[in-house]
């Protein structure tokens, strides 16, 4: 149970945080607020079930509390630390009620008038299936999930409450109650070290203390100043003026409030967690000549709880009250499976998406005689490979731009993404792709590619390389600019002394996704017929010039007839264009 790493358990939230940063990145559709909504909803059975195990280990401590004075101390410092927790989750929970009423338009985060059940998306026929709480309206099915938020992709209200009103106070009061309730449920393993019945020798004392540390450095119950992932000095995340964002203006500016309850649960989950990490440190720091667990828990800690086919999903079976000298045997799904000082090690690797239940029995021989069998649940969910790839723009490339491109791969690292550009049809490209951890830019010098298909793959945890699809963009030009001279649009009819000011010929893009696309006009020809022109005038130009017509100008009055012919113009692949004729008549 010691060492410095983060569990097993711990680093599959981790992911979890992968993925929903991973999906802000993308344009946020019904089907990723949905997403955010199972999210949440796996938090707050993860935070259930931490919750039982929690609840059961220290009722072990119980039945042997009245006549062991070390097991008394340790469970009124358990109890110590639930209060913290309870009160902490009662303040996040209220958190979430003040938001619900802010979606439905409240200006005060506690005005009663407003039913916060109103907020959820729940069917007339289906309602009868939830309950709402007076004290904190969470709605709940039976299988205690709640349904999708009415205005999930909400992304103003919760900013403002948080970051705006009260000059942002209650973001940091929520950043302080974070630190704060993390410093006292680690406080409670240092004023057990100094407890007479429980610190009572210099082992246990440094158990407590070494158990401390190791949790202060692996807990996720943190908030604070926000280290900017793409700064090579590593320095903090700041705004457009430079000033240092805290942690709740990272978090939940430009976030949807669908990802700010998921962001929340986290929070509830994290605390919860070091609350039965210090109970289970406080329950093992009861000498074994005094205390001894009678009933065992079994605990499944799995890596991650979502894996790709093909991908090996590994779990931690073990004992919550453990010891490393028992002679236990555990089972999966009725299979033995081997044991290394007290751990049930297991693996499989599943061929087909679904969710895969995993029995759980731990058989443990009692000290006088016989075995204590003890069985648990617990299940893990196989995806099929899948890449989300998308142009920010369109499903088209433009030969000589930039195109931003988005990769997302569900449950993966972003860093752990292989991506390449080929040729639809297999033959050369001149297509490149850059970019790193799910943001791209595909650059075509030449149209020598009709299509180009990106190719993603991923590096798994097992060193293995895994195809996750392919997806195929068009390849097109850069669309024929309109002519202009200078700022007057050549069209219809035009104002001749407007022409007189103008420098330079233009050739102007209306309306084309990519804004700042430049072309630079190289030539044109010019021919006017007027009553005080004796008929047709012409000039010519190797440029973009519009000297050489304003003599012409100067002979030409209202109803007179001109047109540039010839235009030329150069774009951003750099091939030069012949454009569309322009004629006007003059006004």
């Amino acid at each position: 149970m010691a060492g410095g790493k983060e569990s097993p358990r711990q680093k599959m939230i981790n992911m979890m945080y992968l993925v929903l940063t991973a999906l802000l990145a993308l344009n946020v559709t019904k089907e990723i607020l949905l997403a955010f909504t199972v999210i949440d909803n796996s938090l707050k059975k993860s935070t259930a079930n931490i919750d039982v195990k929690t609840v059961q280990m220290v009722s072990q401590l119980q039945k042997i509390a009245g006549d062991n004075q070390a097991a008394k101390a340790a469970l009124g410092y358990c109890n110590d630390a639930n209060k913290v927790t309870s009160d902490f989750i009662k303040n996040i929970r209220e958190i979430k009620t003040h938001l619900l009423r802010y979606s439905l338009g409240a200006t005060d985060p506690n005005d009663k008038n407003i039913k916060p059940e109103d907020a959820f998306s729940i069917p007339d026929e289906t309602r009868k299936d939830f309950k709402f709480f007076k004290e904190f309206p969470w709605v709940e099915t039976k299988n205690g999930e709640m349904p999708e938020l009415k205005a999930g992709d909400n992304l103003d209200d919760h900013v403002r409450y948080f970051n705006e009103e009260l000059a942002g106070k209650r973001g940091k009061d929520l950043e302080l109650a974070i630190n704060d309730a993390r410093v006292k449920l680690l406080g409670m393993l240092k004023i057990a070290a100094t407890d007479s019945n429980l610190g009572k020798n210099a082992e246990t004392r440094s158990f407590l203390k070494s158990k401390m540390t190791e949790l202060s450095q692996k807990t996720s119950l943190v908030a604070g100043d926000v280290k900017d992932p793409f700064s090579n000095k590593s320095g903090k995340i700041k705004d457009k003026e430079g000033n240092m964002l805290n942690w709740s203006e990272v978090y939940f500016h430009s976030t949807p409030l669908a990802a700010v309850f998921a962001i929340l649960s986290k929070v509830e989950n994290d605390a919860k967690l070091l609350e039965s990490e210090v109970c289970q440190t406080l329950a093992e720091s009861v000498s074994a000549a005094d205390f001894k667990f009678d009933a065992i828990i079994p605990v499944v800690a799995a890596k991650t709880g979502a894996v790709v086919t093909g991908q090996t999903y590994e779990a931690d079976i073990l004992l919550a009250a453990y010891n490393s000298k028992a002679d236990m045997k555990v089972f999966v799904n009725g299979n033995s499976i081997p044991v290394e000082a007290g751990v049930g090690k297991y693996k499989v690797t599943p061929q087909s998406p679904g969710t895969n239940n995993l029995d759980v029995k731990i058989s443990v021989p009692k000290p006088g005689g016989g075995e204590e069998i003890k069985v648990g649940k617990a299940e893990f969910t196989a995806f099929a490979p899948s890449a989300a790839i998308s142009a920010d723009a369109l499903a088209v490339f433009y030969v000589g731009l930039e195109n931003p491109v988005s990769i997302s791969v569900g449950g993966i690292d972003p860093s752990n993404y292989l991506v390449r550009i080929v040729n639809e049809n297999g033959g050369p490209t001149s297509a490149k792709i850059i970019g790193s951890k799910g943001r791209y830019k595909v650059s075509i010098a030449k149209r020598t590619d009709a299509k180009v298909k990106i190719q993603v793959a991923v590096k798994l945890s097992d060193g293995r390389v895994k195809s996750m699809g392919d997806k195929v963009f068009k390849v097109n030009r850069v669309p024929d600019p309109r002519f202009r001279c200078g700022g007057v649009e050549f069209k219809g009819s035009v104002n001749v002394n407007a022409l007189k000011y103008q420098k330079a010929a233009t050739a102007v893009l209306d309306g084309f996704v990519y804004e700042g696309v430049r072309f630079r006009v190289t030539g044109y020809k010019f021919m006017a017929v007027g009553r005080r022109t004796n008929g047709p005038k012409f000039a010519k130009s190797g440029s973009a010039d519009l000297s050489p017509i304003k003599p012409i100008l100067d002979q030409l009055g209202p109803g007179d007839l001109m047109t540039f012919t010839d235009i030329t113009a150069v774009g951003p692949d750099g091939t030069e264009r012949l454009l569309d004729n322009a004629s006007a008549q003059v006004k």
